[in-house]
């Protein structure tokens, strides 16, 4: 659903039908940098635009379901104000994270302050209740080699009471025939992730008493590992008094095919890139255009397919292009004339199959769907 609109009207005229039905909202509103845009007038006084979001969040507030999220973009202009704000409509026991969105390098104009230099945007995340909140957990692909995994279990299917560990560079120069580089090694472990683990240390006092008895017995018994069952989780494997983690729980396969190591997402989004956007949606919003993958990441982390994601400052039509290639329900509202010239061609090119920009690929999106238009 497109709206051309003032979106605090197109909110409140939603919410006769799906109050509480939106499960995840994204906004990226004016950030009150007092200057102006061809697409939008950035500059208002700090109590008018305290009062436009206010007014904004109230409404998106009545349309977010109990177990959903609301993600609001910013930079550090009134970054402190929407703080407060969003305390106010949604509780500060909602709050759930401040995300920092690296945009940019401290390079070219920006290397010439003599200051800080601000690369940043930020990401505020409330619930409308932090109890019923469901966020699906992200990972993101890591930079280098983990270096604990350094050991090697030669036959990892035996019986873990079997297992024999030996030092991974050993083990790769043996099957090389010769030294290995660190690169070597990382690729090596990659490939044969089942075999490579970490031992790390539990914290004894966090972990269950059954855990605690096996780590006592693990420490008594120190020439085999020992497996704990657990029912809601995976098997606990101690060797020492040590955990045995294994290499093969952070190998994923990326959109490109290649076999890469990922990590929990933290709250710095650094691997994001904000260049090369040109050509995104076949769309030209300078300045002002959020990257695909990003919106991406908010909409996995606070929808499941079928799910309802709103945006109610949809610019160039970012986030109705992803929802909807993620085979999500969406609603996107804007009021100016870039909703006609930008955003409804770039969504007809994503219905019809013709946009091979941003995300097609990593959500396998091909054609298909449609969407309505209100005026």
């Amino acid at each position: 659903m497109l709206i051309h609109g003032e979106n605090l009207a197109a909110m409140r005229w939603l919410a006769r039908d799906l109050a509480g039905a939106i499960r995840c909202i994204y906004l990226d509103p004016p950030f009150n940098t007092g200057r102006t845009f061809a697409e939008y007038d950035d500059a208002r006084g700090s109590d008018a635009w305290r009062e436009m979001m206010t007014e904004r969040l109230v409404a998106a507030r009545a349309l977010l379901s109990d177990d959903g999220a609301i993600f609001v973009e910013i930079d550090d202009t009134e970054l402190a104000q929407l703080h407060t704000v969003m305390d106010d409509v949604f509780g500060r026991k909602n709050r759930i994270a401040t995300v920092t969105i690296v945009r940019s390098a401290s390079t070219g104009h920006k290397a010439i302050n003599r200051g800080v230099v601000n690369v940043a945007d930020y990401l505020l995340v409330y619930a409308r209740d932090r109890a019923q909140v469901r966020l699906v957990p992200q990972r993101r692909e890591r930079r280098g080699y983990d270096a604990a995994y350094s050991t090697w279990i030669e036959r990892p299917a035996d019986a873990p009471a079997d297992w024999t560990f030996a030092p991974l560079g050993k083990h790769v120069t043996a099957v090389l025939g010769t030294k290995p580089t660190k690169e070597q090694i990382a690729k090596f472990a990659i490939d044969h992730a089942a075999h490579v683990v970490r031992f790390a240390q539990p914290r004894y006092e966090a972990v269950s008493h059954e855990a605690r008895r096996l780590i006592d017995t693990s420490r008594a018994e120190p020439n085999r590992v020992h497996v704990l069952e657990r029912l809601r989780h995976k098997p606990m494997f101690l060797y020492r008094g040590n955990r045995v983690l294994f290499l093969a729980d952070k190998v994923r396969t990326n959109v490109d095919g290649a076999r890469v190591l990922v990590e929990p997402l933290t709250n710095v989004w650094d691997d994001v890139p904000f260049q090369g956007l040109a050509k995104e949606g076949g769309v030209a919003f300078v300045r002002n255009k959020k990257p695909e993958r990003l919106l991406a990441r908010v909409v996995a982390m606070a929808s499941a397919p079928g799910d309802w994601v709103l945006d109610a400052f949809v610019g160039s039509g970012t986030t109705a292009a992803v929802a909807h290639k993620m085979g999500r329900r969406w609603i996107g509202i804007d009021d100016g004339d870039h909703v006609d010239t930008m955003c409804l061609p770039r969504l007809r090119r994503v219905v019809d199959g013709t946009d091979p920009t941003g995300v097609t690929r990593a959500s396998g999106w091909r054609a298909g769907g449609g969407f309505s238009v209100y005026a």
